[in-house]
């Protein structure tokens, strides 16, 4: 996994969590998959930049606040893989949303081409494969 990865992962979390939703489009790749927990439930999955518009304002739709609140960020099975929270309200409910999250990306070349989503976290350590060899 060329170095760098964790931290292009990184900024794009952070980018979310503080509203720069440009900044989190760039650490996107033009050809860039994703399948956030919404896809799962629906079975497709977001592609390209115009794909993760649409993402996005079907998200703002339904939710309000959506934090991703990653605890652990690390390399394993040549991915980066995290574990955290999701955290969101309602936007006519009301409702808090606070759920167990799991990612696994592929970064390449300083943009993420490909992010999976779990409501498990065990799932995405799971899919991501062995940790990375501390030599």
């Amino acid at each position: 996994m060329p170095e760098g990865s964790i931290e292009v992962a990184r900024a794009a979390i952070e980018a979310w969590n503080r509203g720069d939703r440009e900044a989190w489009l760039e650490s996107w790749d033009e050809a860039a998959e994703f399948h956030p927990l919404r896809a799962q439930l629906e079975g497709r999955a977001y592609r390209g930049h115009d794909g993760m518009r649409r993402f996005m304002s079907e998200l703002d739709e339904d939710w309000e606040g959506v934090r991703f609140e990653i605890d652990d960020l690390r390399e394993a099975g040549g991915q980066v893989v995290g574990t955290g929270r999701m955290r969101a309200r309602g936007r006519a409910s009301g409702v808090e949303l606070d759920v167990p999250l799991g990612l696994i990306g592929t970064v390449r070349a300083g943009k993420i081409v490909h992010a999976r989503m779990f409501s498990d976290p065990g799932e995405a350590l799971d899919a991501a494969g062995p940790p990375a060899s501390s030599g």
